[in-house]
Order: C-alpha cells, then sequence, then structure tokens
C-alpha cells in the first residue's frame, strides 16, 4: 500500500514532515509521497525520516495553474531529479503571493466583523505555513462558526464573502518548470476540476501533448465512474494512472493515509508504473 498525495505543516497539513513519515509507516505503507501545495522545502527531512525508517519517501510538489480558464492542480513527483533552483525560485514567489492572499482574507474577515489576529493563524497552523484551512480553524477557535467545513462554505469557497483568487501558473509554465526538474508531471484529482467531460479531456490532451506523464485517477471523491472515466482518458493519451489520499491530518479528517476512492487502498503498482517512467524517459 502506498499513498502519492500527501501535505505537511510545510503547506497546509496537521503533521511535520517526520510525522507524516511515521504515520505512514505505522500503518504499513511501503511508500509516500510528500506533495506540499507551491513548497518543496520539508521534503529534506521528510526523505531523513523515510531512510531511517525503511520507508520509501517520494519526494514531491503541488502547483496550481490554469488553461485556457479552467483551474487544476498539477503533482510533480521528482523520480529522475531534484528540484531546480528556478523551480524553487518560482515556488518562493507563489508562496509570497499566497501570504499576500491570506492578508486580503483577514482583512475581508475583519470587515464582516469576524476579526482574526496573527497569533490565532499561527496558533491553527502550528506556527507552520498558514492556509485557507487554518483560517477556518482559527475561526472555529474564536467561536465565530461550529467547523472549518462551515467556514468554508459561509466565508472562504469560491463566490463567498471572504473569498480571494490565488496566483496561477499558466500549464505550459509549470509543465517546464518540472519536466527541467526532473519531475514527472501528474494531474491530481481531474474529478473535481470545474469544467465538464469535454473541458477535462481538452486539458489532458493539451497536458499530454507538453509531456504530463500520468493523472491521479484513485481519489477519495471518484466514484467508480470518474474513476472509469479518468482511467479511459490515461488509456487514450498514454498516461499511468496514479492514486493519492490527498491526505492534511487533522486539517481534513475524512481523507485517511494510503486510500484512494471507494475507500480501497493505493496498490504499490501505481508508483511501479510511474518509476518505469522516470527509468525510460530519454530526458533522464
Amino acid at each position: 500500500m502506498i499513498d502519492l498525495h500527501t501535505h505537511t505543516t510545510f503547506s497546509d497539513g496537521s503533521l511535520t514532515p517526520k510525522e507524516l513519515v511515521e504515520a505512514a509507516t505505522a500503518l504499513g505503507l511501503t511508500a509516500v509521497a510528500v506533495t506540499d501545495h507551491d513548497t518543496v522545502d520539508g521534503l529534506p527531512e521528510a526523505l531523513a525520516a523515510g531512510e531511517r525508517l525503511g520507508i520509501r519517501v517520494v519526494p514531491g510538489v503541488e502547483i496550481n495553474l490554469e488553461h485556457d480558464r479552467v483551474t487544476m492542480d498539477m503533482l510533480g513527483y521528482f523520480l529522475g531529479g531534484r528540484p531546480s533552483a528556478e523551480l524553487k525560485a518560482e515556488l518562493a514567489e507563489l508562496r509570497a503571493y499566497r501570504d499576500e492572499r491570506n492578508g486580503r482574507i483577514l482583512e475581508r474577515l475583519a470587515d464582516l466583523g469576524y476579526a482574526l489576529e496573527p497569533d490565532d493563524l499561527a496558533a491553527a497552523a502550528e506556527n507552520g505555513a498558514v492556509g485557507r484551512p487554518h483560517i477556518g480553524e482559527a475561526m472555529v477557535r474564536r467561536g465565530y462558526v461550529g467547523s472549518v467545513a462551515e467556514a468554508f462554505e459561509r466565508f472562504l469557497r469560491r463566490g463567498a464573502p471572504a473569498w480571494v483568487d490565488r496566483r496561477r501558473l499558466s500549464l505550459g509554465a509549470a509543465m517546464r518548470l518540472l519536466s527541467a526538474s526532473g519531475g514527472l508531471p501528474v494531474l491530481a484529482h481531474p474529478g473535481i476540476v470545474r469544467t465538464d467531460a469535454a473541458g477535462l479531456e481538452h486539458v489532458v490532451r493539451d497536458a499530454a501533448r507538453l509531456g504530463m506523464a500520468g493523472i491521479e485517477c484513485y481519489y477519495p471523491l471518484h466514484d467508480e465512474p470518474t474513476v472509469t472515466h479518468c482511467r479511459a482518458l490515461a488509456e487514450k493519451y498514454a498516461l499511468v494512472p496514479t492514486g493519492g489520499s490527498d491526505f492534511h491530518g487533522s486539517v481534513k479528517p475524512e481523507a485517511h493515509l494510503g486510500i484512494g476512492s471507494a475507500g480501497q487502498p493505493l496498490p504499490d503498482a501505481l508508483l511501479a508504473d510511474l518509476d518505469c517512467l522516470a527509468v525510460d524517459d530519454p530526458r533522464r
């Protein structure tokens, strides 16, 4: 059993990289990918923990991007290299914008009568990177809402009063940066991309032409018809089907390490197929 999509305190998860790897080891996972949003800074700690515990840690990242007005997330797995200086610099800019975005969200919440202090966010994020889930948690602790889900529904989701959009890379820029770092790009959770079937195929086709390696078919929010559709796209465009839980720890308690769609464990074969690409890709 493996998991190719997890987050730590370096983005918006509740476990440190070391704690995440320890949790994966305790569950008997053979491999876990650390794919924090817009940062690779937690990878050294995760890799060191994996070496110490005897579990494979796959270095990765998750980048938000946009293509023809469709927004999506791209996972990158560094199986044949390490993140380049150019990629790290671009990720640093994305994180800086995220911090600016957080400030604008707080301003909107304050205008609505729900003021939060920096200490509130630091406590919710346990002094890690702050994202919208932590803002929601801070609102719970202040008694403004009863749950993080309520915070999102009333204030933080797209279209809600405190919503602020994020900066995104273009599909071409993201693919170029990942490929230059030896990364294998994989489209994350295609079943929840905000588009119709034709729009999703358009994205997959264009990304495949730019060198995308896989598509995350097995995901907790993918039902059986979605998995079937994603697998069909993978076959049509010669992509590797992958899977992950999108684990965030207590920030997202419904996601469980090693579990993909329909409550089923994620098999080792999903990573084996990616490994074949990393070995066979002539660019490496």
